[in-house]
């Protein structure tokens, strides 16, 4: 949208303030008004101004101490020098205080609209230029990370200052959220930018090597243990160690890390010396880990460790401006792979907006690539979707079902399927946490809990 032009004029005379706002009256200008000099500072501290009328001859504060006492405030502002003295001298004094021109009194009618026009054109340039600054800075600040929504801007505003702050970080978000690309970006945003990235899934770490894993060992420290191998805190040495699935975790693991990250030493297996490191540790998780305290599978003191800068990762079905953002954006990346690069027709955007995405970014990713790859004539249509066919189909065949049914029966039987769906589907996103899964479906965690035992669901969690 055009951005007004915002113009204030200064004068101590209100004739004179009255003649210039009804030349320059249009609905493309705002039009403010200051009495002198002092007032005419005062509001361009609280306000931006595309151009100034500046009378030279006040009583306050004259037209010549106002852009001296301005100085920096002139840099976003045009300001025109209004004087009933054409004297050169005058003029060139104007100018090296920061005026960009100046007109005498009496003046045309004509040549104030001229310079309003030519005002305009520049601060629209200038807005536009701004725009499309923002727009790569905010493309090169957060390399494969993509979202305009409100979510995902609040998130990239706070890695901002997360990633100057000396300080450990937990992500916290569902699985498929991206999180290893949001650790990275930090990193890469950081002043240990020139350092290692070390990211390592601790929920796959196997209990019997732990240890090794984390610290390194040396030789002969164990058997098969043929040379010295460096751990992941040391190999992440000067930069960043991302700690993924932190809450899913093994305890004794737990135990073992938690020193290594209150002291920032290691101890190799097999070796009776500590190697201090210098790393900024970035943990992750999917697990309500407050949850997990209370029920003994996480400890809290290695949750307060971790616990420096905490950022949360909004799920895709909270952030739907960005799905078709997202979808464009991998069809444009495997668009090279294909003989014709395809694009999604108006009921694979509806569907692709409505549906829930349990598996996030990760899932749409992985359904726009099977339905590239299945479209045909270059069209990728709903059924080319897997999830959403799949959907469908279920749907479809339920409904039939129930066609037969008395409508009561038929009724709470729908009310059923779809209680026992939704349910299933809010555990699985959480790992099977029934106090997350609540808060997802707005209701109180033994409410849910009854429910669970009413539908006979199993909760499994991950």
């Amino acid at each position: 949208m055009p951005t007004p032009l915002r113009i204030l004029i200064a004068d101590d005379e209100r004739p004179a303030r009255y003649a210039l706002r009804k030349a320059l009256e249009c609905p493309d200008y705002e039009i403010s008004e200051a009495e002198n000099g002092q007032a005419a500072i005062e509001y361009l501290q609280d306000n931006s101004v595309g151009l100034m009328f500046l009378d030279l001859s006040m009583p306050v504060l004259d037209g010549r101490g106002t852009l001296e006492q301005l100085g920096p405030l002139t840099h976003s502002t045009e300001v025109i020098v209004v004087t009933a003295d054409d004297s050169v001298s005058s003029a060139v004094d104007c100018i090296r205080l920061g005026a960009s021109d100046y007109i005498t009194k009496p003046y045309e009618i004509e040549q104030v609209r001229a310079i309003a026009r030519r005002a305009a054109k520049r601060v629209s340039l200038e807005h536009r230029l701004q725009h499309l600054q923002l727009q790569l800075d905010e493309k090169q600040a957060f390399g494969a990370l993509v979202g305009v929504s409100q979510p995902m801007r609040d998130l990239f505003f706070q890695m901002q200052r997360a990633a100057k702050a000396p300080i450990d970080i937990l992500i916290r978000g569902e699985t498929g959220t991206g999180k290893e690309l949001i650790a990275r970006e930090i990193h890469r945003l950081s002043p240990r930018s020139s350092g290692p990235f070390v990211a390592v899934n601790t929920a796959a770490i196997a209990e019997s090597l732990a240890e090794s894993e984390l610290f390194g060992h040396v030789r002969g420290a164990f058997t098969g243990a043929e040379a010295d191998r460096k751990g992941v805190f040391e190999q992440a040495n000067g930069g960043t160690l991302f700690l993924d699935e932190i809450g899913d975790m093994p305890p004794p693991a737990q135990t073992k890390i938690l020193r290594a990250l209150q002291e920032r030493m290691v101890q190799p297996v097999g070796s009776t010396k500590s190697i201090k490191v210098d790393v900024r540790v970035i943990t992750a998780t999917h697990q309500d880990l407050e949850q997990a305290i209370a029920d003994h599978g996480f400890r809290q003191d290695l949750y307060y460790r971790i616990k420096g800068v905490e950022l949360h990762v909004p799920p895709l079905r909270r952030r739907r401006e960005d799905i078709i953002l997202l979808a464009n954006f991998f069809l444009d990346r495997i668009a090279g792979k294909l003989p014709v690069t395809p694009r999604f027709d108006s009921r694979a955007v509806d569907q692709m907006l409505t549906y829930a995405w349990p598996g996030n970014v990760r899932e749409l990713e992985h359904a726009v690539s099977a339905a590239a790859a299945m479209a045909d004539k270059g069209v990728i249509q709903s059924s080319d979707l897997p999830m959403l066919k799949a959907s469908d189909d279920l749907l479809i065949e339920s409904f039939t079902e129930l066609l037969d049914l008395p409508l009561t029966e038929a009724k709470n039987q729908l009310v059923e399927s779809f209680e026992r769906q939704a349910i299933a589907r809010a555990l699985q996103n959480h790992g099977g946490n029934v106090s997350a899964a609540a808060r997802q479906l707005g209701i109180h965690r033994q409410s849910l809990q009854q429910k669970i035992a009413q539908l006979g669901i199993r909760v499994e969690r991950t």
